[in-house]
């Protein structure tokens, strides 16, 4: 069986760590936007990619597009994190019980949150088409009520009780035994 998602689950994590970081690097010390924001042509055998200069207006910009970069790397990883827990455990969607356990409420949790990504990756609303995924999950000792989340809702990291929850899920499927 094919494991990709779990062998490269660090590396999703170092990403996301390196997306804050490279955000708080750029509000705690800037940089000079135009020694930045250059023309960029970058070539590999067969495949060139050519960036303008000048794209980011402001330094703001700049700020702006590496916390939207925080955001949508939070989605690779809780995508990644879900396909490693299918990948390792065996578990399907259809098969979470998320009332029956934690190992599967702790899946159906990772499941729903890849959801929100993988039908809304700019702007990640919950999809939570199925009943059965309403319920409080258990992360460690963190409580985490999507009871009352309506499908289509706008995700925001306070609903998963902040957004270190992902790095915990991930410790916590590891220590059970789900990745």
């Amino acid at each position: 069986m094919d494991k990709a998602h779990h062998q490269h689950l660090e590396t999703a994590f170092l990403q996301l760590s390196f997306s804050i970081k490279l955000w708080h690097f750029l509000d705690e010390h800037p940089i000079d936007k135009d020694k930045f924001d250059v023309p960029l042509t970058l070539t590999e055998p067969g495949s060139i990619i050519c960036l303008a200069g000048g794209e980011f207006h402001e330094y703001q910009d700049l700020q702006l597009a590496a916390g939207n970069n925080i955001s949508i790397v939070f989605g690779a990883v809780g995508i990644t994190l879900w396909e490693a827990i299918r990948e390792y455990s065996g578990l399907r969607p259809d098969q979470l019980d998320p009332k029956a356990c934690y190992r599967e409420n702790l899946a159906a949790l990772s499941y729903m949150i890849r959801c929100c990504y993988a039908h809304g990756t700019a702007a990640p609303v919950w999809s939570i088409r199925n009943a059965k995924y309403r319920v409080t999950y258990r992360v460690g000792n963190k409580s985490i009520d999507l009871s009352t989340v309506q499908n289509g809702q706008v995700f925001d990291y306070k609903s998963i009780g902040g957004a270190e929850t992902l790095r915990l899920l991930k410790v916590e499927a590891e220590r059970i035994g789900l990745v």
